[in-house]
């Protein structure tokens, strides 16, 4: 096995020849001596458990990233070069006859693949403050979100531009084509939820998304995403932020709008919603509460490969996204820093969803609780590794009576550790 030091030389002359072949000459310099190299681990423990039946879900696993950032070449027109893979691994049998989202599942022999694993690769392009990534990407953005719920990160195949040259601006534009699901390994095109027609699969989600600046205080967004097709998205976003006192407050209103776009291959959707929320935080104290209407018949539609929408300001574990639905949240969330004990979090929340819409059912409601405890070694040779416990309680009713085997207690545990070479 080559040694560290014998592998970094192998990768600089490979480079020279690279750039040499290019006539870039010492371009690659900046590519390799700002490159970022990481591995980060992760072991994760879910269990649900569905009270009044014998269909409870969970794995225990063991998973492992690496990623190779480049920095860029010393080019008019800077190039670099990102690659990754993510690998999982089942630590043990139990439950793995049965789908629980975490690990890729095969039909044909009804039960979990004991491992997966996903590659990737991001060709990007520089010029002043305007950046556009070509290949796998990982959005945060209110059109499509990655998902980091469960064991492996879902990603995505497209080209995505983002633009800073335009002071107090931020243009984000491009399209997605495929999504690489957290508990998939291949990628696939987009369409609702889990439907598994292939005439209704969308060729691509376009994009354009505007987020401004006005003051230091206040900050706007407009985006608007079109899944071909399926439908079209508008959402608008303000936020104003100030400081009174040692306290920080925070006003965040949220706007969603969804219509069935080209063939329509899901039939009409018509379907709004509104969402504010107001946060305080005063030293180690936060506190956050908020209220969200979806309005018209239809759910929020949501994208196969279990994709969040987690600009949704109430997104949880149910996700809060039916027709019709009213929710109002709490948070509270309390550092131990001024304990003497840095990096450990403890965060409760809770959330109600009535008035949901469901035909042939009244009286429909749902609530969730979540304890959340973060603690992450802030420093010494251990620093960064990271332990997370989130216990989480589902109580869901469809009409006056009870529902088995639709309230569920999950517990999630999860240790984590990042390495940067």
């Amino acid at each position: 096995m080559l040694k560290p030091d014998t592998l970094y030389k192998a990768q600089r002359v490979a480079l020279y020849a690279l750039f040499g072949c290019l006539n870039i000459n010492a371009a690659y310099a900046d590519f390799l001596e700002d490159s970022e190299k990481s591995i980060y681990l992760r072991n994760f423990y879910l269990e649900r458990d569905f009270e009044g039946t014998n269909k409870d879900l969970g794995s225990w696993s063991q998973a492992m990233t690496g990623r190779f950032e480049s920095g860029y070449t010393d080019t008019p027109i800077q190039v670099g070069l990102d690659l990754g893979f993510q690998y999982a691994l089942r630590l043990t049998d139990r439950y793995d006859e049965r789908l629980d989202t975490v690990f890729k599942y095969d039909q044909y022999q009804g039960r979990q693949e004991r491992d997966y694993l996903k590659l990737g690769a991001t060709l990007k392009f520089k010029y002043h403050d305007t950046e556009l990534k070509v290949g796998e990407l990982f959005p945060k953005t209110p059109v499509l979100f990655i998902d980091d719920s469960r064991q492996l990160v879902t990603t995505y195949a497209g080209a995505m531009l983002e633009s800073k040259d335009i002071k107090n601006l931020k243009v984000s534009a491009g399209r997605f084509t495929h999504v690489n699901a957290r508990d998939d390994d291949e990628y696939r095109k987009f369409t609702l939820g889990n439907s598994t027609d292939p005439n209704k699969r969308s060729d691509g989600l376009n994009f354009l998304g505007l987020d401004y600046n006005f003051t230091p205080q206040l900050t706007g967004s407009y985006w608007f995403g079109q899944l071909e097709d399926i439908y079209q998205q508008q959402y608008l976003s303000a936020a104003f932020t100030e400081t009174v006192n040692k306290s920080k407050l925070k006003v965040d209103a949220r706007y969603f709008n969804y219509k069935q776009d080209g063939e329509a291959y899901f039939g009409d959707i018509d379907v709004q919603s509104i969402g504010l929320q107001a946060s305080v935080q005063n030293g180690p104290h936060t506190i956050l509460t908020g209220l969200q209407k979806h309005m018209g018949e239809n759910n929020i539609p949501l994208l196969n490969g279990y994709v969040p929408q987690a600009y949704l300001q109430s997104w949880s574990a149910i996700a809060f996204y039916k027709a019709k639905e009213f929710t109002w949240h709490v948070l509270y969330s309390y550092d131990f820093k001024e304990q003497g004990l840095p990096g450990l979090k403890l965060t409760l929340r809770y959330l109600n969803g009535s008035e949901i819409y469901r035909e042939g059912f009244k009286d429909n409601k749902e609530t969730e609780k979540n304890v959340i405890i973060n603690y992450t070694v802030p420093e010494g040779k251990l620093k960064g590794l990271g332990f997370e416990w989130r216990h989480i309680r589902a109580d869901i009713q469809y009409g006056a009576g009870n529902n088995p085997g639709t309230d569920f207690v999950e517990n999630r545990i999860m240790t984590t550790y990042t390495h940067k070479f």
